[in-house]
């Protein structure tokens, strides 16, 4: 409180009154920072958790800048976590990867209230209930957590002694990237947990959502158009990019919001349900959707996401679904989790959005195996949120099922809303001057001859070239390489791989790590500077250190992923050990005393192409350039979690007509994920995956509560694996 002074005292009573009244001191400058950063801190969570503002933003801001000013004036006073701290500090040099408490899981999706009520039975099997549980009294006695499933960017906030102490993205789930740096900025984020009423754990992990409103979104972009720069082309995408920025003065400068849903590592941890969860997170101070509610049925749950999806379009936020939870966290534990998503969570998913559009051409692309792939130019067309002008026709085979070509007007959809897919032709509309689509006989990159693949029923499933020395599977194959999932190369991105392979500087693994000696000639490359280049040569150094697994992963051998890198590696060590193992032994060896689920078609694969010349060829440049072709003991601990595999185990039954997938192909793939992929359907399959057309085994395993997938959901679960 400011101390009131008189201009003038004229008069001896007057003095005495004045004289009188308790005046209170004016505050030290502690004593200020003291109270300003209390009333800022107050003020935020009236804005971003009650959603009920006090002051106008020109009265926050004024708030701020007295407290700036007194930091300012007295250095001694500031603190990490201080309102000021949020402007952000100099930029990083790059990203630390750190490992989750818990895995970050992703979730199962549904599409229709059949599917939704098939996994709301599976739920209360999986506690002990009753088969025929499909009413709205919901007898298994579950209470479900309903909130929009918003459409931002995961992130974990951990907490300690109520202090911010670490904020990561999901990652590939198991590790995140560190962006504290970025997220301490973020208004909508208390840097101090709110002690008022509860005293939070000692360590308290919060999951959440990062997203952009829609009103940020537009003042951004009608800025940016303003700067002459490009506008970003919708809130999610340009939530991600803000986050990864490596200068948080930028990322300051856009109000990012942040709902949190769900808990991490809590210890102590006393929540008993996931209500009480999300009104504690709200007693601390973080924001939680005021659209979150109990419900105490399933007919509850499916009045909820039809009202959800009339009121969705009023928010200033987007959406793509509704998230269902079980609320007891007892009954969450007893469900348990798959590899990649809780038992206890589904996500209902509005239909996607389509588009009718134009198809102008057909280009054949070359990936790291040789497997050449059709891309379709389209009119350009607005499609949920994005300007979409190709998409994927996966393979000729599929061309001709669907009948496509040149010049047809076609349906576009979002497969999962990420990968634009061709689904129809609009053949009522089809013009005289279409044209059909040809299939290569020849690389479009190098002219070597293709090889077609068929199914067990002669329909063709892919076309690959047939030439190993291809410069188009090399540039691919280096790309896969160098990506964060595999080698994590800073520096060595896409465009970066294109110049150096044109330019004739890497023709294969090993010559990236040699690429220091060639630094002149990599100076003359288009906009590559003496500080990118020597950011390009320390990720290229640091990513000798990966490990096998990492490698392994890296070099695109057929069939041999992550998940089988992990485990290979984990168990033999060292690359010596493996290209002394036969292909028997890969095939049959256990971990904790059960088969480890690499399949024939893996240990097959791997082991020919460690034997071949190439493949020998490759070892001896890694080794030689001093890359680490052994697994740490670390990472022979973690390497084969058991459920990190999703398929390993299962018995799987295939029914219909899938778009992506050849009947063979994908029984063998599966099979080398360990699963047994079964002609009928009975009490002991674990899996049906069913495609277009899925006749009586669908229905049998309807009838039976087996779980059932869509292609989509294959698709996800393989992208995993």
């Amino acid at each position: 409180m400011r101390q009131m002074t008189p201009t003038h005292c004229n008069a001896r009573a007057s003095c005495n009154a004045w004289a009188s009244v308790t005046i209170r001191a004016m505050p030290t400058p502690a004593e200020r920072v003291v109270e300003l950063r209390a009333e800022i801190d107050r003020h935020n969570r009236l804005y971003y958790v009650e959603a009920a503002p006090q002051i106008s933003d020109r009265d926050f801001d004024d708030l701020l800048k007295e407290l700036e000013q007194l930091e300012a004036e007295h250095p001694d006073l500031v603190t990490p976590d201080s309102p000021t701290q949020r402007v952000g500090g100099e930029p990083i040099d790059g990203f630390q990867t750190v490992e989750h408490a818990r895995p970050m899981l992703s979730i199962d999706n549904t599409y229709d209230r059949d599917d939704l009520l098939k996994w709301h039975d599976r739920v209360v099997k999986g506690l002990g209930g009753e088969d025929d549980l499909f009413g709205g009294d919901n007898a298994g006695g579950v209470r479900y957590v309903c909130e929009p499933k918003v459409d931002g960017v995961a992130l974990s906030l951990r907490y300690e002694a109520g202090h911010l102490v670490r904020a990561l993205s999901r990652g590939d789930g198991q590790r995140g990237d560190d962006i504290t740096h970025n997220v301490r900025t973020m208004r909508a984020v208390p840097l101090t947990l709110d002690t008022g009423e509860a005293k939070p754990p000692a360590v308290f992990e919060a999951r959440g959502e990062v997203f952009m409103t829609d009103a940020e979104f537009t003042r951004l972009n009608k800025q940016r158009v303003a700067d002459g720069q490009e506008p970003f082309k919708n809130p999610r995408n340009c939530t991600a990019g803000t986050l990864k920025q490596l200068d948080p003065r930028i990322v300051a400068q856009r109000s990012l919001r942040f709902y949190a849903h769900g808990r991490g590592e809590c210890d102590p941890d006393p929540y008993e349900t996931q209500t009480g969860f999300l009104e504690a997170a709200r007693a601390f101070g973080l924001p939680t959707n005021p659209e979150t509610k109990t419900l105490d049925s399933t007919d509850a749950v499916w009045d909820y996401i039809e009202g959800f999806a009339q009121r969705r379009g009023e928010l200033d936020y987007e959406t793509d679904g509704v998230v269902i939870k079980v609320d007891s966290i007892a009954q969450q534990d007893e469900l348990g989790v798959r590899s990649k998503s809780p038992r206890w969570c589904i996500a209902y998913k509005y239909a996607a959005e389509q588009a009718t559009t134009k198809l102008l051409r057909v280009d054949w692309q070359v990936g790291k195996t040789g497997k050449l792939t059709p891309r379709a130019t389209m009119q350009p067309v607005d499609l949920a949120g994005t300007t979409v002008q190709h998409a994927t026709l996966h393979n000729f085979g599929e061309i001709t099922r669907k009948d496509i070509r040149i010049g047809d007007e076609v349906v576009i959809e979002k497969a999962g809303e990420i990968i634009p897919q061709v689904m129809r032709v609009v053949v009522e509309s089809r013009g005289k001057d279409v044209k059909p689509i040809e299939p290569p006989t020849r690389c479009p990159e190098c002219e070597a001859d293709v090889e077609v693949e068929h199914d067990g029923d002669e329909k063709e499933t892919a076309r690959y070239c047939s030439n190993p020395e291809c410069p188009a599977q090399l540039r691919e194959r280096l790309i896969h390489f160098a990506g964060r999932d595999q080698m994590d190369i800073e520096g060595l991105g896409e465009k970066v791989v294109i110049q150096l392979t044109e330019a004739g500087l890497v023709k294969s693994f090993g010559d990236l790590f040699t690429l220091h000696t060639k630094r002149d000639d990599v100076l003359e490359l288009e906009r590559m500077g003496e500080k990118k280049a020597d950011n390009l040569f320390a990720g290229l150094e640091s990513a000798k250190s990966r490990g096998l697994s990492r490698v392994m992963a890296g070099l695109g051998v057929r069939h041999v992923g992550r998940t089988a890198s992990r485990i290979i590696a984990g168990h033999y060590g060292s690359i010596d050990a493996l290209m002394e193992a036969t292909k028997e032994e890969i095939e049959t060896f256990e971990v904790d005393g059960e088969k480890s689920g690499i399949g024939p078609e893996i240990a097959s694969s791997l082991h020919q192409f460690l034997h071949s010349e190439a493949g020998r060829h490759v070892i001896d440049e890694l080794r030689e350039a001093g890359v680490d072709l052994t697994e740490s003991a670390r990472a022979t601990e973690v390497a084969a979690p058991r459920g990190d595999n999703v398929f390993s185990g299962k018995k799987i039954v295939l029914t219909g007509t899938l778009e992506s997938f050849g009947r063979k192909e994908l029984t063998e793939r599966l099979e080398a994920f360990g699963a047994k992929v079964s002609g009928s359907v009975s009490a002991k399959t674990d899996l049906v995956i069913a495609g277009e057309k899925a006749g009586s085994k669908l229905d049998k395993a309807n009838k039976l509560g087996v779980e059932v997938w869509d292609e989509s959901a294959l698709v996800e679960a393989l992208g995993e694996t």
